[in-house]
């Protein structure tokens, strides 16, 4: 049976790069299909037969009308999650939190890349870094410009022979400009922003692996406007590492950081060393994690009694 890499993913279709090196274009029917999956593909190369166990997988909660409690794969079998925010724009640290779960989640390593160095002054650009860097538990920050090349030479280590770099970030950040200095030509077409609120336009409209000239694979996520979450393993404990560390000095196991006594969250809280706001974004992120396992617990129940209705009614038909 064939086998290759889904290199791009369009609604029903994958464009699936064989061993051999041909590429083909072939359906996705009764699979859950990502780009970067290691497939088989039928004999008669018309569809994908089944999807190979993935080494690391970025998900999230689908954001498509009608999805309840559904997961999309974003990106799999990835080494690295660039996670690209502009420093044209205020720093959105809440934006960054949940990328970090998400990449964390995955089994790759988070790197957070700054763009548009070459459109700010220094102290700009260092403020903005300053503010992520306080909530990015020590994942490592790199400025740049995809346009004058500064800075580009940082990303060197990460796109080294065979290794596969996501990019995930919000519209107008810069992703299809940085796409572009690392594949070395025009690989992707690149917006314009608005003015009033530094936000651009879908322009990565699918999915895809491109291969770099180091022979690593960089794969293009569109434009995330919103970062939905999925089910966490252990995420949030390291996105909020910070908060957890803390409480492993609360008195009680079971605190809830809010007016329990001798609780180490709050007397960080108190004496500055932690901003209130982290503490409100964590429960937050872990509300929404157990309003998804609800929804899926609620979901499953629906299956059950609709898969117990089933061989009654087949036996009355019969």
């Amino acid at each position: 049976m064939p086998q290759g890499r889904v290199v791009r993913l369009d609604r029903g279709w994958s464009t699936v790069l064989l061993a051999n090196g041909d590429s083909i274009r072939v359906r996705n029917i009764g699979v859950e299909v990502a780009v970067g999956d290691e497939v088989n593909v039928t004999v008669d190369m018309e569809r994908v037969h089944s999807v190979n166990p993935r080494r690391s997988a970025l998900v999230r909660r689908a954001s498509f009308e009608g999805a309840r409690a559904q997961r999309q794969v974003v990106a799999s079998n990835i080494d690295t999650v660039f996670l690209v925010h502009s420093l044209t724009s205020p720093p959105n640290e809440r934006r960054l939190e949940r990328e970090l779960v998400l990449a964390f989640d995955s089994g790759a390593d988070p790197v957070i890349v700054l763009t548009k160095v070459d459109c700010v002054d220094s102290n700009v650009a260092n403020s903005v870094c300053d503010a992520l860097s306080a909530v990015s538990m020590g994942v490592p920050i790199h400025m740049l410009s995809g346009i004058t090349r500064e800075g580009m030479d940082q990303l060197t280590d990460y796109i080294s022979d065979g290794s596969t770099i996501a990019v995930l970030g919000a519209s107008g950040v810069g992703k299809s400009t940085l796409v572009n200095a690392l594949v070395g030509h025009d690989a992707q077409e690149v917006g314009e922003v608005r003015e009033h609120d530094q936000r651009g336009r879908h322009t990565t409209v699918a999915a895809q692996l491109v291969q770099l000239p180091s022979g690593g694979w960089l794969l293009d996520t569109p434009g995330l406007r919103a970062v939905n979450l999925w089910t966490s393993g252990h995420g949030i404990e390291r996105a909020f590492k910070d908060v957890f560390d803390l409480s492993e000095s609360c008195k009680f196991r079971d605190c809830k950081h809010s007016d329990e006594p001798e609780c180490a969250v709050q007397a960080a809280i108190t004496g500055g060393t932690l901003a209130p706001i982290r503490l409100e974004s964590m429960r937050r992120l872990v509300a929404e994690e157990a309003s998804i396992e609800e929804e899926q617990r609620d979901r499953e129940k629906s299956f059950d009694r609709r898969g117990a209705r089933r061989p009654a009614e087949n036996r009355r038909r019969s």
